[in-house]
């Protein structure tokens, strides 16, 4: 679960990339405070369902969480540092789509 805020609206649970039990029990963030994300807000997410990848649309890009990893870092070269509100894979296709506000649609070749 993703939580497109800054941590000042929500001090007592701070985060951006949550983890929901199939109950729907909110787990502690993902990504706490002192982890490399920081305060970035978060709109979306994707699992690449073959790698185990996950992919975050933030207000400033994309940004991939490689499996087994605890380091995000930008998710590719060509796409463009600009809000994102909306990630789309297509698995079979190993191809990342990325809904920009304002910089069009653009799509990224998965490894």
């Amino acid at each position: 679960m993703a939580y497109s805020g800054f941590n000042a609206l929500t001090p007592t649970t701070p985060g951006h990339v949550f983890e929901v039990t199939a109950s729907g029990h909110l787990e502690q963030p993902v990504d706490p405070l002192d982890h490399d994300l920081g305060d970035l807000p978060i709109n979306h997410l994707v699992r690449d369902a073959n790698t185990g990848d996950l992919y975050a649309a933030t207000d400033f890009g994309v940004l991939v969480l490689p499996a087994g990893s605890s380091h995000w870092r930008e998710a590719g070269e060509g796409l463009p540092t600009a809000l994102t509100p909306y990630l789309q894979i297509l698995a079979d296709q190993r191809l990342l789509f990325a809904g920009t506000h304002g910089r069009g649609a653009w799509v990224l070749t998965l490894p």
